[in-house]
């Protein structure tokens, strides 16, 4: 990791990379902070820095701003100050089922934002929602549906950036990362209607991450075994009795359900007679507004299917369309190895990456129990693990490196970056604001809403020795500090009349705090390295920053206190850029810093 300086290095363009590597520090605080010795660019030990021991008794330790701050960060993207506001009034426990409590209203449906690029083939009026709305022709609605496909990820990450308290996007998109289609794959497949109809069925591939966000673990999986976005992506919709495909029967014990570890011992004789219990599947009535799959007797093998001694020997007889249950009856079966697997993915989602002895024994053992004892009900885990000891241990504390996702939508809405138009009925702008977040940053660094490198998801989440540290390289870590960079420069987006200006505001950010604190500079520093990085900084640390940014490199604390009183008594626009000046150093400072990186 390097430190930039964000206020004097120039760009290219908003997005560009910058015109010359410039000298850098390396800064060693990264490795302070982090369990393993990160090596970023290299391979990575896998050794843990201490023994982890906790467990996930209750915590009981104290409940500060920085425990509340851990818990919005983890399970969520970021953090907004009124969030941590409503958790001072409440206990851990009660903090936590706060942020469990997902609301079961739907967010309002993607619209048509586009109309002022191409009218709606259907006819849907400019800021309606599209998602019943299907084309009944081979060829009509192509365009159409491009535009509602881009538009359907796009408001996606909307619902991210416009989360509430709740733990519900950062768990959709945790379904999403383990269960995940890639919505051009769908496009761009060749089952009829999927060219003119792909954003619907994907909304609604979305939509069941939704509703099933805390909710049960085995009904998800029947449910999204014939969800059509499922079924054409692993081609489920093609597998026949007369030319069985095995690539959904591997998948869903490989990666959805068993894992692929070595309590998972399912065989190729397994996928095989797995292909033949999921075959005659088909999705109906795409060019419909409401598709369903059905099963088509014709096109099923009705032969019995013998499974290896890893199930127990267990033989599906060939009766039809209730050979799916057993079949997924048949892998819940084996309990033990499927709530481990889970609660492994959860962990490495949430916690951390890496599970060692301790953990697999006082954390994932445990979890995986509530799991089975609650009949594969998620919330009761969810609960556990975030009310645990082991969560709030500060060795699980600022040592992830953060997903773009988190990078991005994060320092949005954590430093209160502007991310929707003022006039809420322009949807094009609005759109459009979302499209420059989307391609412009998040493309760069490797993650796009709806858009995954294959079905395992994001090496990041899963893929041994490195996890979290497949987010960088020598051009996505340029480019994050880039992103960082140009929040201070600011940007605008702009369409169908209306401008919008995306950039850190730093004085409303401290206007959150008291008119006491933002006097103070050692409050003040001490509080915004408090809301913006996941561990603390030495008392020296803060003294050096301190001394650097608000007191211009004077000695006496009265240097700003005195340029503070001076603004809020008398807002001129001088005394407030005096202010602003000083503030802009040392959030660029604070930004810079690896910790910045971390979660």
């Amino acid at each position: 990791m390097e430190k930039r300086d964000f206020l004097k290095e120039p760009l290219i363009s908003p997005w560009g990379l910058k015109k010359e590597k410039k000298e850098t520090q390396v800064d060693a605080l990264f490795e302070k902070y982090a369990r393993k010795d990160l090596n970023l660019g290299s391979s990575a030990s896998t050794a843990r820095i201490g023994n982890i021991t906790s467990g996930l008794a209750p915590y009981t330790g104290q409940w500060t701003d920085r425990e509340m701050l851990h818990l919005l960060r983890r399970t969520g993207f970021g953090y907004k100050k009124i969030e941590v506001d409503i958790l001072k009034l409440l206990t851990m426990s009660q903090a936590v089922d706060l942020v469990l409590q997902v609301n079961p209203t739907p967010p309002p449906e993607p619209v048509n934002w586009y109309q002022n690029l191409v009218a709606d083939e259907n006819g849907v009026p400019y800021g309606s929602s599209w998602v019943k709305s299907a084309f009944n022709s081979y060829t009509a609605g192509i365009l159409t549906n491009a535009y509602r496909s881009e538009g359907l990820k796009l408001w996606l990450l909307g619902q991210a950036l416009n989360k509430d308290i709740t733990i519900r996007e950062k768990m959709v998109w945790f379904w999403y990362h383990f269960i995940p289609v890639d919505f051009d794959d769908i496009l761009e497949s060749a089952n009829l209607y999927c060219a003119n109809n792909s954003a619907r069925i994907c909304y609604n591939y979305m939509k069941m991450f939704r509703d099933f966000a805390t909710g049960n673990f085995k009904s998800l999986i029947r449910t999204m075994a014939t969800q059509p976005a499922m079924m054409y992506y692993l081609n489920n919709q093609a597998n026949s009795k007369a030319a069985p495909d095995e690539n959904f029967a591997r998948e869903i014990m490989e990666l959805f359900t068993l894992g692929k570890g070595p309590d998972s011992q399912y065989t190729q004789q397994d996928v095989i007679q797995a292909a033949k219990v999921l075959t005659g599947w088909r999705v109906q009535n795409l060019n419909q507004p409401d598709p369903v799959t059905t099963f088509v007797s014709l096109l099923h093998d009705t032969t019995n299917k013998q499974f290896s001694s890893f199930f127990n020997n267990t033989v599906i007889t060939g009766t039809g369309a209730d050979e799916l249950d057993k079949f997924i009856n048949m892998i819940f079966a084996k309990s033990e190895v499927v709530s481990r697997y889970v609660c492994r993915r959860l962990y490495r989602f949430f916690v951390y990456y890496d599970i060692d002895e301790n953990i697999e024994t006082n954390i994932i053992q445990p979890l995986a129990q509530t799991l089975v004892n609650n009949n594969w009900e998620m919330l009761p885990v969810l609960k556990q693990l975030f009310k645990s000891e082991h969560f709030y241990d500060m060795a699980n504390r600022g040592v992830m490196i953060k997903s773009p996702f988190d990078l991005v939508i994060g320092s949005m809405r954590s430093l209160n970056i502007t991310h929707n138009v003022a006039d809420q009925t322009n949807h094009h702008a609005q759109y459009q604001l979302w499209y420059t977040i989307s391609e412009a940053v998040l493309d760069t660094i490797d993650q796009v809403m709806g858009e995954v490198p294959n079905v395992s998801g994001w090496p990041a989440y899963y893929q041994n020795p490195s996890f979290y540290q497949y987010w960088i390289n020598t051009n996505t870590i340029q480019k994050r500090f880039n992103y960082l960079q140009v929040l201070f420069s600011g940007f605008i987006s702009g369409a169908n009349g209306l401008l919008t200006l995306i950039q850190l505001s730093e004085l409303p950010f401290v206007k959150q705090f008291p008119n006491a604190t933002c006097r103070d500079p050692d409050l003040l520093v001490t509080e915004c390295v408090k809301y913006l990085l996941p561990v603390d900084l030495s008392p020296e640390q803060k003294e050096t920053i301190k001394r650097d940014t608000l007191l211009y490199q004077q000695v006496n604390d009265n240097y700003w206190t005195s340029a503070w009183d001076t603004y809020i008594s008398n807002p001129t626009l001088t005394n407030e850029n005096i202010v602003k000046a000083r503030l802009r150093s040392l959030f660029a400072n604070l930004l810079q810093l690896a910790e910045f990186q971390l979660t």
